[in-house]
């Protein structure tokens, strides 16, 4: 019988796998009356192709933003051309970039509530139709290389992983690059690579960063790729070239709006498919997860999901009234 499939990171710092917890929310979760807890990416292809015969109606996923793209990665790949279900993104995650990006608020056991009690009443869901980026053989929200890399490997460093500890090293990374000091130019080291967008090279090939998105939001509610629902079918691209370190530093306030950078400082467009080439084997993110190129990088327009939108703060207003 279809119903809703949950998959939950058991890393994840609100873990949905406790049986009780589960029953004390009152329903039934999963294809076949249970979530599926994954330790490994082999448990995470098993699960896929298990809820695929099952025919679930929803994927839920529980976990961070790296949680999601390796969930999507698999399903995407089991399911081949069979449409997807409707996904339910339950945060559960550290940043939660992703759902704050799509408007999606709330506790993860509250948001759970909220959808199979929904699921169960026929009541209709806000959904979102987005696509999702291939990059290389995998799926995700988020690409990027150079600072965007650069700036996740120095606060995975500082192993305290929160939204208070990216806030703090955003700013010593703003007031080391006053003072042209260490960290800013760590993270803000340059590369060269060779891009082509939809055909056509880009002139320049010496960059700060390299980063694409379907989403806005980059993280800590900065929204660089405010393009990326100009046009159906294509993302945002943006090629960040400014000499400095404090060139960065002076456009924040207007990414944190949602507004260009300045011309002189970044190529900025909407793209279906980039070739990216460069020197080496720098580092790049998919959504919060960090690899290393090898060789030629293709970014194309990927599937198009149906996102459901919860908002469990909406619900406890209503209830409170």
């Amino acid at each position: 019988m279809p119903g809703i499939g949950v998959i939950t990171n058991p890393r994840s710092r609100q873990n949905l796998r406790d049986p009780a917890s589960m029953r004390r929310l009152g329903y039934l979760i999963g294809s076949r009356g249970e979530a599926a807890a994954t330790g490994s990416l082999d448990d995470l292809y098993r699960v896929a192709e298990e809820f695929k015969k099952a025919s679930i109606d929803i994927l839920g996923i529980n976990g961070g933003d790296g949680t999601i793209h390796h969930t999507l990665t698999a399903f995407i790949k089991a399911y081949g051309e069979q449409p997807l279900p409707q996904v339910a993104i339950l945060r559960g995650g550290t940043m939660n970039t992703i759902a704050n990006s799509l408007g999606i608020k709330g506790d993860p056991a509250k948001l759970l509530f909220e959808l199979v009690d929904k699921y169960h009443q026929n009541d209709p869901f806000e959904v979102i139709e987005k696509e999702v980026l291939a990059i290389g053989d995998a799926y995700g929200f988020i690409f990027g290389t150079g600072l965007t890399a650069n700036f996740l490997e120095a606060y995975y460093k500082t192993g305290k992983a929160s939204p208070s500890t990216a806030a703090k090293l955003l700013l010593r990374a703003i007031f080391s690059s006053l003072v042209d000091g260490k960290l800013a130019r760590e993270i803000t080291k340059r590369f060269h690579a060779r891009v082509v967008v939809d055909g056509d090279v880009w002139a320049r090939d010496d960059f700060m960063t390299v980063t694409a998105s379907t989403i806005e939001q980059i993280g800590l509610g900065f929204r660089p790729f405010y393009r990326c629902n100009e046009k159906p079918a294509h993302f945002a691209l943006l090629g960040i070239h400014t000499p400095t370190p404090l060139g960065v530093a002076g456009e924040l306030a207007r990414v944190f709006r949602g507004r260009p950078m300045r011309r002189d400082k970044v190529i900025d467009s909407i793209a279906r498919e980039v070739f990216f080439e460069c020197d080496g084997q720098p580092g790049y993110t998919i959504d919060g997860d960090i690899y290393k190129i090898q060789g030629r990088l293709r970014l194309a327009t990927g599937p198009k999901l149906q996102l459901i939108r919860l908002n469990s703060r909406l619900l406890e207003e209503r209830n409170q009234r």
